[in-house]
């Protein structure tokens, strides 16, 4: 009988039954400080950037705390540092109230991701931002440029385009 427990087991694990294929910062945001288990959507986070990940420092992850705004507003802006934590750093903000905002004025350009979805970037003369919307959720990844662009757009969408399911 254990025989036929351990080849059934061998069988499932060999077909991908019981077994997902993990998130390669999976374990890495609930070690940081602030963290909510009960996010009330499933949500996506990169799986390449442009440096080796140190350290995740969630900004806020949460209801939207605004008294006059509905409660189902929720909120998670999170940091993702290198060892650099100046020069290596990307900000992801998730939230399910928004949609890729006007930034008419600004450095915009109008980009279609692989998957289809519509993307805006824009640099501000402090920030690049690119921004799209993913399943009712707008994703936005940040970077401070202060002394220019940072990451090429190419750059941007790349990690853009390795956005898993966490």
């Amino acid at each position: 009988m254990k025989l036929l427990s351990f080849v059934l087991l061998l069988l499932l694990s060999a077909c991908g039954v019981g077994t997902t294929g993990a998130h390669p910062y999976a374990g890495e945001l609930e070690k940081a400080e602030g963290y909510d288990e009960e996010v009330p959507f499933d949500f996506k986070l990169p799986t390449s950037l442009p440096f080796e990940l140190d350290e995740i420092f969630i900004m806020e992850m949460g209801e939207d705390e605004i008294e006059i705004v509905s409660s189902d507003r929720y909120m998670f802006d999170v940091i993702l540092r290198g060892e650099d934590r100046e020069e290596e750093h990307l900000i992801v903000m998730i939230h399910n109230h928004l949609s890729v905002e006007n930034t008419q004025g600004q450095n915009e350009e109008q980009l279609t991701l692989s998957g289809g979805e519509d993307a805006k970037y824009f640099y501000n003369g402090a920030s690049q931002i690119l921004s799209w919307d993913d399943d009712d959720l707008m994703y936005q990844i940040a970077v401070s440029a202060r002394d220019g662009e940072k990451y090429s757009i190419e750059e941007l969408v790349e990690i853009a385009e390795s956005f898993e399911t966490y």
